[in-house]
């Protein structure tokens, strides 16, 4: 009867030591990861590389806020913070015109509630010479600025919103950065 008991002890031992793991895993590191913060600084030095082989060189003092970006080897996207201004670049497979990728940005900016697409656009162009289209939205107490451009099989969605004196402050570093997106192979 005392190997029986010895062996219930240890497996007793050894229940409790996987359900102590489980519980740094399930509890602990949910934990831990909750105290770091979302937003991380990021070069405006280097380019940023997104997803499908499209960089930018992010604006100074920008931090990207990793709980939001993904990026991916056919389309991501990455959200980027300065201030209380958001900058977003989202990169999806497309194989529609400019006007068709136009439309269907200005169809998403009219989806988010109160935001609603202001004045005309305009044709803006990166520096490597991809052709855009690029506007202005508002919505309550925030005003937004948007750019659609396509090539190698992409569409790249860039919106900046904020409140008006910060996006104001913010919008030529964030027309820098966007023109300074670049393609792989620009078509």
């Amino acid at each position: 009867m005392g190997d029986g008991r010895r062996r219930l002890l240890r497996n007793l031992w050894a229940s409790l030591a996987v359900l102590a793991t489980v519980a740094v895993i399930g509890i602990g590191l949910p934990a831990i990861n909750a105290l770091l913060p979302a937003a991380r600084p990021v070069s405006a030095s280097e380019a940023y590389v997104v997803a499908a082989g499209v960089s930018l060189r992010p604006p100074v003092g920008a931090r990207v806020d990793v709980s939001r970006t993904a990026p991916g080897p056919h389309e991501g996207a990455v959200l980027l913070l300065l201030g209380s201004v958001r900058y977003a670049v989202v990169i999806t497979p497309y194989r529609g015109t400019l006007r068709g990728a136009a439309a269907r940005l200005r169809a998403k900016i009219e989806l988010i509630r109160g935001a609603h697409v202001v004045g005309g656009e305009t044709s803006v162009a990166t520096a490597q010479g991809v052709a855009g289209r690029a506007g202005t939205y508002e919505s309550p107490n925030r005003l937004g600025r948007y750019a659609v451009f396509v090539a190698d099989g992409l569409a790249v969605e860039v919106t900046a919103a904020g409140p008006m004196p910060d996006f104001r402050a913010a919008l030529p570093a964030v027309l820098d950065s966007t023109r300074s997106l670049s393609f792989r192979s620009a078509s």
